[in-house]
């Protein structure tokens, strides 16, 4: 009896014949969402990619019970989102807090990047993340100033230290993070993770994310803050709790695709 056709082993004229197909097909493809983009038919996709050198760090703080009402409306935040508590380790009690996060990104845009986020329920009722501030080491895009030119940015690791600055003098943020030769990973919550679904800015215009594993099963070490020391002068110091609930160090790389700016065109800002 013979094989069937589909065990044939692949030639290299039949390798050659697919990877041919594949780039033509697709490349026919992409100039037809191109010309679907252009016309608002279908929304832009983009490659972003988070190294892990050095790894994009968390610094988790609580903020100051005091501060808690009416801190929407002194950050001017849109009325259409509330804060909102949310659980960040999948051992913690939800709580409301605000990150600082700095990351070095490869694609489309590059550089390090470093944002401030506090959590918002938006019209679904489901908790996400609102960037207060950002800033980078390079030029970059925003809904807020459109374009913005690169400023004081610095997050390098030097064998098991981490040093990051934000900003220059006495309203700059500054940390140095020892990292233990060993440490066991931690786990993100659930609704943290689904909090990146829709990431927004002040004026209410969103990034839609897609990841996958990385995000979703990501290495997060959990550094104490013995382990850690940091000076923040920044307007986000004087709102939080002193010391941060935890420092959380990315041990991966993370890859998303992300729709910017995905629903400018139906966004209701302040």
């Amino acid at each position: 009896m013979d094989k069937p056709i589909l065990n044939k082993p692949l030639s290299k004229l039949g390798r050659f014949g697919r990877s041919f197909l594949k780039r033509y097909m697709y490349a026919q493809l992409s100039i037809w969402n191109g010309v679907l983009i252009a016309i608002g038919k279908e929304e832009p996709l983009i490659r972003f990619k988070i190294e892990k050198d050095p790894p994009s760090t968390y610094w988790v703080y609580r903020i100051k019970s005091s501060e808690i009402e009416g801190l929407a409306k002194k950050l001017g935040i849109p009325a259409q989102f509330s804060l909102c508590p949310i659980q960040c380790l999948d051992t913690d009690e939800p709580a409301y807090l605000l990150t600082m996060n700095a990351y070095k990104v490869s694609g489309l845009a590059s550089g390090i990047r470093a944002e401030w986020s506090v959590f918002v329920r938006d019209e679904s009722n489901k908790p996400r993340y609102m960037i207060v501030e950002a800033w980078s080491s390079k030029l970059s895009m925003d809904p807020i100033s459109i374009f913005t030119k690169g400023s004081t940015v610095f997050h390098e690791r030097d064998g098991n230290t981490i040093h990051t600055q934000v900003g220059e003098g006495i309203n700059s943020f500054t940390s140095k993070i020892s990292i233990p030769e060993e440490e066991d990973p931690v786990t993100l919550s659930a609704e943290w993770i689904a909090a990146n679904d829709y990431i927004y800015w002040m004026n209410g215009i969103c990034d839609r994310s897609f990841y996958n594993a990385e995000l979703a099963h990501a290495q997060q070490l959990s550094i104490s803050n013995g382990n850690s020391i940091i000076k923040d002068g920044t307007f986000w110091g004087q709102i939080v709790e002193p010391d941060p609930v935890h420092i959380l160090v990315v041990d991966n790389v993370i890859e998303l695709v992300i729709s910017q700016w995905e629903n400018v065109d139906r966004a209701h800002t302040r």
